[in-house]
């Protein structure tokens, strides 16, 4: 599931410097979710039981203003055979959100990936949670209350 973790795809243009946002807010997902260290997220859990991962990035002080769907669609690359489940543009930390659930495949294993892209102050953020298809839906739960939980600044 690592390889969910390195989906999201940052380009830093001349004269802008990315960085990621400080003083964000959220509640760390409950048991059997553990902290582990990515390169590729500001912070990220790995349920011992699933393998399931939940995790967020932001991205701060790019020129590109790239959308919503942009920021989507970056993150859903890693997926082959991608399908969209089903996807929503909502409210969420007071912005406009697209929210989205997709499944697809990664080195030939059946994968769903939920995600929450929005925009706040000059950074971009994506919320995530991905794991094999089948152990999916088990864990979700920890994914909407952490997101219940996220405050962007």
């Amino acid at each position: 599931m690592s390889l969910l973790l390195g989906s999201c795809v940052s380009v830093e243009l001349p004269g802008g410097k990315v960085t990621s946002a400080k003083n964000v807010e959220f509640s760390e997902p409950s048991e059997p979710f553990q902290k582990i260290k990515s390169k590729s997220a500001d912070r990220a859990w790995q349920s011992s039981k699933t393998g399931n991962t939940i995790s967020y990035i932001s991205e701060c002080g790019s020129t590109s203003d790239a959308s919503l769907q942009t920021l989507e669609t970056d993150s859903l690359s890693a997926l082959n055979k991608l399908q969209i489940l089903k996807t929503e543009t909502a409210t969420y930390n007071g912005r406009e959100s697209r929210q989205s659930v997709s499944a697809g495949t990664i080195d030939g294993v059946p994968v769903a990936l939920a995600l929450v892209v929005f925009k706040k102050n000059g950074c971009n953020y994506t919320l995530s949670y991905g794991g094999v298809e089948k152990q999916f839906n088990s864990e979700l739960p920890v994914f909407e209350s952490f997101k219940a939980n996220f405050k962007a600044p």
